[in-house]
């Protein structure tokens, strides 16, 4: 450092302690007064400077760590909110869905007739895949008795194996 930022340093440092420094000259002295080499007329004054520079005016660490809270919850609770709104339209969805597939069906049981949807949407489904399942079962009988229908009516026996292995 040379003499002319020296003396001026010197000449701040009075103003320091007469009070009549800004924030920003008092942060200048304190950044002055960390550097590893000094001045000799400067080095004297180290360990006072170095005191008041570990009292300068910090950002307090609560009100930052309570903002950080809050972002954190405000998020938390968005995400929270994203869930519940994304849940409660699924089964919106669900529901519409149901009543265009099922709207007006109900079951009776033991004398009590249910048109909740959701309550009877497993036995709606039972009851139409046991409804295919006699349906497949009623369509074979029918191509069977066609088959075996053609099969009587045919009187040469060579044309009725010949048909008859067609038809396996």
């Amino acid at each position: 450092m040379n003499s002319k930022k020296t003396k001026d340093i010197e000449q701040l440092m009075q103003r320091f302690f007469d009070g009549e420094t800004t924030t920003e000259e008092e942060a200048r002295l304190y950044r002055v007064f960390r550097r590893k080499r000094l001045p000799h007329s400067l080095e004297r004054m180290r360990p006072v400077m170095e005191a008041f520079g570990s009292m300068e005016a910090r950002a307090p660490r609560r009100a930052m760590t309570a903002s950080i809270v809050r972002r954190v919850l405000a998020g938390a609770a968005a995400v929270l909110a994203l869930a519940v709104g994304t849940a409660v339209y699924s089964d919106y969805r669900e529901e519409q869905s149901l009543a265009r597939l099922y709207g007006g069906s109900y079951i009776i049981e033991n004398g009590r007739r249910t048109d909740d949807l959701r309550a009877i949407h497993d036995d709606i489904e039972r009851t139409l895949a046991d409804s295919r399942r006699i349906e497949k079962r009623a369509g074979q009988n029918v191509i069977d008795r066609a088959e075996q229908d053609v099969l009587d009516n045919i009187s040469d026996p060579d044309m009725r194996r010949e048909v008859e292995l067609m038809l396996k």
